[in-house]
């Protein structure tokens, strides 16, 4: 997959531009795998990845703003206006200058893959999990099968969930609220840490770090605090309650690819897998108040099924992309 045409003087950073080139068209699962086998086979491999990204994600927006070329200003956000989503890609070789003056400074943290371009949207695969560092240093995880926007002013940030779940790591800006849109739910931060799922109408928030302010369309806003979570359910008006530290964990498992269950019916159990899969898993109605507990992996639906028809003295059964769980 990586080629060698443009002559540099580091080769590292050579390939890392190659590869945020290759990442920023997608990989198929061929690249995927030598990319991962690139970045284990040096430690360095990783943090030149995520200078080249930023690299390219800068010169993106500069592009987008007309900085440097006298038709705009050089801050990282137009007054009062949308950065447009940028249609331009830099070359390797220009994402390799930027890349070598380590233009990342503090917007990327530890993991993540790419400084997500402003304006742009966000939509993961049903199984995929994306990191994804935002323009102005906040941090989204955002779930499987999800959809959302993000629209940065100078003023407000501005970010639509249009299905699925996110979490959201705020950097502080007094003066530039972080507010999230969730149909008829808003959520909004200064800095702190919270998460947002929606299904359907309904909607969950969870504060992890900090205080946020929750309304609904004609609602008044009330203050959430870590350790608290709202819910917005079809017909009902907006809840606040506690939530343990412990429950917190197991329902945010999903960040590290986990789904931790803890006495919950084999329905529910089933739901849940299902969201990060194409095949479908089905459990038998004779079973499906049974209760399961247990701390699976995401993308080992063939591990839980066998786990959870062994508890509840079931046997699995699998053909034309469904695995049932059967009495």
């Amino acid at each position: 997959m990586i080629d060698h045409e443009d002559p540099v003087t580091n080769p590292i950073d050579a390939q890392a531009c190659q590869w945020a080139a290759a990442l920023d068209r997608e990989l198929d699962a061929q690249e995927a795998a030598a990319l991962d086998a690139w970045l284990a086979a040096d430690p360095r491999h990783r943090g030149a990845l995520l200078r080249a990204q930023a690299g390219m994600a800068l010169l993106d927006r500069c592009r987008a703003l007309g900085c440097g070329d006298g038709s705009g200003d050089d801050s990282a956000v137009a007054a009062e206006e949308e950065v447009p989503a940028p249609g331009w890609r830099t070359t390797r070789r220009q994402a390799m200058a930027l890349a070598g003056v380590g233009v990342a400074g503090g917007l990327i943290g530890a993991g993540a893959l790419a400084l997500w371009p402003q304006g742009s949207g966000i939509r993961t695969r049903i199984g995929e999990m994306r990191r994804v560092p935002l323009a102005d240093g906040s941090m989204a995880v955002v779930n499987s099968g999800s959809e959302l926007s993000v629209s940065f002013t100078r003023r407000r940030r501005d970010v639509d969930l249009a299905q699925g779940e996110a979490w959201f790591q705020v950097a502080k800006a007094p003066d530039r609220p972080f507010t999230v849109t969730a149909g008829r739910v808003r959520v909004q931060a200064v800095g702190t840490a919270f998460n947002v799922r929606r299904a359907g109408v309904g909607v969950d928030v969870v504060v992890t770090e900090g205080t946020v302010k929750v309304w609904s369309e004609g609602g008044e806003p009330q203050l959430v605090k870590a350790g608290q979570r709202a819910r917005l359910d079809d017909g009902v008006g907006l809840a606040v309650s506690a939530i343990a530290p412990d429950a917190a964990q197991q329902e945010l498992a999903w960040r590290e690819g986990q789904i931790v269950l803890d006495d919950v019916t084999l329905a529910q159990a089933a739901q849940r897998f299902n969201a990060y899969h194409e095949d479908r898993l089905e459990v038998d109605p004779a079973l499906a108040d049974r209760r399961v507990v247990g701390s699976f992996q995401t993308n080992d639906m063939d591990g839980f099924a066998q786990a959870c028809a062994a508890m509840v003295g079931g046997r699995v059964e699998r053909g034309d992309g469904v695995i049932r769980i059967l009495k």
